[in-house]
């Protein structure tokens, strides 16, 4: 038989919740994953979308600078760059150089990071980096402070694209030699093996290693459906070798939220823009307007979740780019 306790003697040697410590929470240590500047980089054209599927897609130099532009007024510090001429892709070094000068108007210490697909079928630094970055960088070092490296053979839109360990071993020691910082893009798990492979594992690639985790753009990782895209995610992110600094690059539909999900995982980096999207919000059919309306709202939810919006010249910094 329980014995009854009267209330008074148990009230006596019961601690008051709220009044005495219960659970010491306020020990807890603290996490590190967000404590640091969030880079915002910016594209607002890459080759694969057109005004068809969103209007304000832009078609021409003036249009993606005034897109750039905006972007950096909201809190962009970088820019990858891609140009196009009455609606279509152009790969060309002048005109990267003449969409950079109207930006530098307006955006002069802005970050470029610029697309290197001189061929789609020819590898190798003599076919895929040079034709690029040697004209560029005669113009000047910061037409060209960083360049994408693609590791694996792939579809991009209805183009094949070539990549071998060789080739890529060759382009980035050429970009490494050149001073231009690679980007890495992991598409997938096994660009990333092939990278830390070939690239990482090797001296090619020196640190801090920028390296992208693509998800959604380019057939690359899948983002959908719920949960499997968060899933696919946070697989690549686990695999990011020591000394990544990492970028987040989330396409389609399902961009916002695992745009989201990457700054909490503390990507250093995430590129915005209509290169890779062109719904605003996965469950509605809004389509995204202004480059610059997507910079404001991605950079008022990192602060609201304690990140701040880093600088052109901290970007540099987080990087390892020269100041």
């Amino acid at each position: 038989m329980a014995m009854e306790i009267p209330i008074g003697v148990a009230m006596k040697q019961v601690p008051v919740f709220g009044k005495d410590i219960t659970w010491p929470v306020h020990l807890e240590p603290k996490i590190p994953t967000m404590d640091k500047k969030l880079i915002i980089d910016v594209a607002p054209v890459g080759a694969l979308i057109s005004k068809k599927q969103n209007p304000t897609q832009p078609d021409n130099l003036e249009e993606i600078a005034k897109d750039v532009i905006e972007s950096y007024n909201e809190g962009a510090a970088m820019f990858h760059v891609h140009t196009r001429e009455d609606g279509a892709a152009v790969f060309k070094p002048d005109h990267y150089k003449q969409v950079l000068d109207m930006v530098y108007k307006k955006a002069p210490d802005m970050i470029t990071s610029i697309c290197t697909v001189s061929s789609f079928t020819h590898e190798g630094a003599e076919h895929r980096i040079k034709p690029m970055i040697e004209p560029l960088l005669k113009f000047g070092r910061k037409y060209c402070e960083i360049a994408v490296i693609n590791p694996i053979t792939m579809a991009i839109g209805p183009m094949p694209f070539i990549a071998t360990p060789e080739g890529i071993e060759e382009e980035t020691k050429c970009m490494e030699d050149h001073g231009v910082k690679p980007e890495l893009a992991a598409y997938n798990l096994p660009a990333m093996v092939v990278m830390k492979e070939h690239l990482i594992d090797t001296g090619i690639a020196k640190k801090p290693y920028f390296m992208d985790i693509a998800c959604g753009p380019h057939n690359c990782t899948p983002t959908t459906p719920d949960p499997e895209g968060i899933i696919n995610l946070i697989q690549v992110w686990r695999s990011l070798p020591e000394g990544a600094v990492w970028q987040a690059i989330i396409g389609g539909r399902n961009w916002l939220p695992l745009t989201v999900l990457s700054i909490m995982l503390g990507a250093d980096a995430v590129r915005l823009g209509k290169e890779d999207m062109v719904h605003m919000y996965p469950h509605k059919d809004d389509k995204i307007t202004t480059c610059a309306s997507v910079v404001r709202k991605i950079a008022t939810i990192a602060k609201e979740l304690g990140r701040d919006i880093a600088t052109p010249s901290e970007a540099r910094k987080i990087i390892g780019l020269k100041p």
